[in-house]
Order: C-alpha cells, then sequence, then structure tokens
C-alpha cells in the first residue's frame, strides 16, 4: 500500500507539474500596442496583386508587389521600416524560383551604403533562423551592414498552443536553441542541420506574421512575403498614403524600446481622396470581418479570397450571410502544396465543405494550384447600401490569426463606388471567379471532403492550437 501512495503522489506531482504551466500559458497575453484599430482616414490607396495560373497549357506568373516594395525601399529618402514573416534563402536549391531574398537584402544594404544615417529598421520571425539553431546568412548581411535587425521574441507573445507551451516555458525554454544541429531542416533537405531544442520551440506554433513596409512616401500593407520559395504565390496587397501611415508606425513601435525622431514624430502629408483607410491588427481585424458580415443584408454581396478559412465563428457568420440572402462568394485555396510537400487539405476542404452543406446557396470555388499557394487574405463588401469596403493583409481566417495569437496587420479600405480601387478589386475577382483569360479557379464540386475523419480532426486541431494554420 505504501508503495502504492508513492505511485499516486508522483502521479499528482506530475500532473500538477503539467496544470500548472498549462493554466499559466492560457492567459498569457500578446504584447501591449497589439490589438489595435486606427481610425478611418482618407488615404490614396491602390489594390495590386500577384497571380500565378494556367494559360494555353502553360504556367503564367503575374507579379507587382515585390517589384513595388523594392520601388519603395528604392525611393525611401528618411527611414524605412519593414516587416516580414517569411524571409530566408533556406530550401531545396533545385527549386526554380526568383531570388528575392538577396535582391531585397542587396538593395537595403546599398540603400544604408549611400545613407549611413537613414534609419532602417528591419523586423522578422525567428522561423528564418529556425528558431534560433544557426543565423540565416542574409539577416546576417543586413546585421553586419549596419541595419537595425530586431527578430521577434516569441516569448512575449501569447500561446496559441497551451498544451504544449506550458511545458515549454516551464522546463524548455530555458536551455536556448543554437548548438550543434543533428536534425534534418524542415525547410531544406541539405540545409544547415538544426537542434532538437529549436524543433521544440516550432512546436509552439506562433509567430509574428505581419507583411509591412513604410517609408516617409508611402507604405504597403499585404498577405505576400520576400522568400524565394513563397515568389510564385497568389497574393494582394494595398499602398496608401495619408495619415493612416501614422498609425502603421506605432503598430510596428512595439518592437522597439525607442524609435528614432525621424520615425518617431513623423507626419504624413494630407491627402485629399474619397476613399478612407484605416489599419487594424490582431483581434481588431477579427472585429471589423465579423461586424460586416454581420451587417450585411439580402442584396450585398461578400467575395473572398483565402488562403486559410476555419475559424469558427466566421464560418458562422458566413452561414448565417448565405442563409439571409446575401450573395456570399469564396475562392479558397486547396490547402495541398506546402514547399513541396503535399498536405490533406485541411482546414478549406473539411470546413468549406460545412459551410456549403448548411448554407447551400453560398458560392465556393477552389484556386487551380500547381504546386505554389493562393496565399491571398482578403474580403470585400459589396454593399447595396453602403460604400465597399475590402479588409486584407497577412491575416489568414483561422483562430490563431484572428484571436490575438499571431501578430497579424490588415488594413480596410472604404472606397467610393467606381474609384480606381473599388474597379481594381472588382475586375480581380470577376477575373478569377469567372476564368476571364485564363484558368484559375475550380468548381466546388471537384474538391467536395466526403471524409468521415478529417471533419472532426480539423475542429480539434482549430480548437485547441494543434496545427500548423
Amino acid at each position: 500500500m505504501k508503495k502504492l501512495s508513492r505511485k499516486k503522489r508522483a502521479l499528482w506531482i506530475l500532473l500538477l507539474m503539467w496544470l500548472i504551466p498549462t493554466a499559466y500559458s492560457l492567459n498569457t497575453k500578446n504584447p501591449e500596442g497589439t490589438n489595435i484599430s486606427g481610425k478611418f482616414a482618407p488615404a490614396e490607396a491602390e489594390f495590386i496583386y500577384d497571380l500565378s495560373y494556367v494559360k494555353d497549357g502553360k504556367k503564367v506568373h503575374e507579379q507587382k508587389i515585390f517589384d513595388r516594395e523594392m520601388e519603395i525601399i528604392r525611393e525611401a529618402k528618411e527611414f524605412l521600416m519593414v516587416d516580414f514573416f517569411l524571409f530566408n534563402a533556406t530550401y531545396d536549391q533545385d527549386v526554380d524560383c526568383p531570388k528575392q531574398v538577396a535582391a531585397m537584402t542587396d538593395l537595403l544594404i546599398e540603400k544604408k551604403r549611400e545613407n549611413p544615417a537613414m534609419p532602417i529598421l528591419f523586423v522578422t520571425d525567428p522561423i528564418n533562423n529556425f528558431y534560433g539553431a544557426y543565423e540565416e546568412a542574409n539577416i546576417k548581411r543586413l546585421k553586419d551592414a549596419g541595419v537595425e535587425v530586431v527578430v521577434t521574441d516569441l516569448n512575449s507573445m501569447r500561446d496559441s498552443n497551451p498544451l504544449f507551451s506550458g511545458i515549454y516555458r516551464a522546463y524548455m525554454q530555458w536551455f536556448g536553441t543554437a548548438g550543434n544541429g543533428r536534425v534534418k531542416n524542415f525547410f531544406a533537405k541539405e540545409g544547415e542541420k538544426v537542434t532538437v531544442r529549436s524543433v521544440l520551440k516550432l512546436l509552439n506554433f506562433k509567430g509574428n506574421h505581419r507583411k509591412v513596409v513604410i517609408s516617409e512616401k508611402e507604405a504597403m500593407v499585404a498577405s505576400a512575403n520576400p522568400h524565394d520559395p513563397s515568389a510564385y504565390h497568389s497574393n494582394v496587397a494595398t499602398i496608401f498614403r495619408g495619415k493612416a501611415m501614422e498609425d502603421l508606425i506605432r503598430s510596428e513601435s512595439i518592437f522597439y524600446k525607442e524609435l528614432p525622431p525621424v520615425v518617431k514624430e513623423y507626419k504624413a502629408e494630407e491627402v485629399s481622396s474619397p476613399d478612407r483607410l484605416k489599419v487594424i491588427t490582431e483581434g481588431k481585424i477579427y472585429d471589423a470581418i465579423s461586424e460586416n458580415i454581420n451587417k450585411s443584408k439580402k442584396g450585398d454581396k461578400i467575395n473572398i479570397g483565402i488562403f486559410y478559412l476555419s475559424e469558427f465563428r466566421l464560418l458562422k457568420d458566413l452561414e448565417a450571410a448565405a442563409n439571409r440572402g446575401v450573395d456570399v462568394k469564396i475562392v479558397a485555396d486547396l490547402n495541398k502544396d506546402a514547399f513541396g510537400l503535399e498536405k490533406n487539405g485541411a482546414p478549406n476542404r473539411p470546413a468549406l465543405s460545412e459551410l456549403k452543406e448548411k448554407a447551400p446557396s453560398a458560392q465556393i470555388r477552389w484556386y487551380n494550384t500547381q504546386g505554389e499557394q493562393y496565399h491571398t487574405k482578403m474580403i470585400y463588401f459589396d454593399f447595396k447600401d453602403e460604400k465597399p469596403l475590402a479588409i486584407l493583409g497577412s491575416g489568414n481566417f483561422t483562430r490563431r490569426n484572428l484571436d490575438n495569437y499571431n501578430l497579424e496587420t490588415d488594413v480596410a479600405v472604404e472606397m467610393e463606388r467606381n474609384s480606381p480601387m473599388h474597379m481594381a478589386l472588382e475586375n480581380y475577382f470577376r477575373r478569377i471567379w469567372t476564368n476571364e483569360d485564363g484558368e484559375y479557379t475550380l468548381p466546388f464540386k471537384e474538391y467536395k471532403d466526403e471524409r468521415v475523419l478529417i471533419r472532426p480532426l480539423w475542429k480539434f486541431q482549430e480548437a485547441t492550437g494543434l496545427c500548423t494554420w
């Protein structure tokens, strides 16, 4: 009996060693200065996009976003703020893709050499250094050239995977992640090996997922990363000028103890435009999307282009909107391609198949990817009695992206009907929905998900955070 008692005590101790850190993990929060919603202000806004598709049996890549990012960097005179989730050249070198990372690195170094006093503030996610297992070559080059590089401290962020992250915080993080690696690099078979400790840090499943470029002249918020193997993904972006640039700078100031005076004291030029724009981050992105879905009524249109759509509340909102007569159209990635790896279609295929069953009038098409991804994150409201509104940027429509876990940046743009931005959005969505001059999208029925086990699996993953989305 005494032996059994010791076993029970040991089990209780082990249980408490898991429960206490897990309870702490459940109560973590993102840093102060996140989860913001600016005020709508006049903005000269432009919508641009990248598209990969098939035409006449050949792959076509239309790319505008990276070129415009380079243009913003090239024309900056007073300061630059850059924040990208993916910025690395760690991949299997037999992959045929543009060398975006080296090109942007070269340009940033050139800008620093031309004007050493100009602040260049560069933020990225530790995924690029495989969570501290090594230092990515291009990031090291930026540091060596005097660019102020911040690798986001993920430990200061809210835990999205508390079943694991509490244990990690309590018992694993103290050992660091650098050292002689023995594990194959997930991102490149022939890449630098990584440590077990860096793989454990990856399992926290969180990140600074933003894609932002700001100069004194203009700013861009995008769904695209300047990342070689992501170069052919289909993406969207907004370039804008106006007072909302100040809010965007404020949202990026969370990474710095003190901003350089030229950045801290920056005042955007006033612009005269019928379009209005505001910056929204993290949970405020969810609030804006949900509010506008819920106020939509019969005769209104909702057009969505999305890489991941799995947030339970948004799915319910879309179901209700479609069932009350709102014209809901969704173009979604098939979630089958991930840098040469084949995925199981979760979460989009099971989530949207269930949405279609519950709201038969919702119209869904799959983007016909050819190894790349339909990486867009956008919702566009064409209201019958109000101005059109678009929300786009880095935030996928998932729990991790919209419920204050990842760091995310979007913009909401209220447009004058038939303004250049409004017409650009209309033309973009019509083009991919109707397969105008190319093969972009496939009928829903071609990939309707009938698998029995995948539905409870994606719901479990979405609810617990035990997933990559």
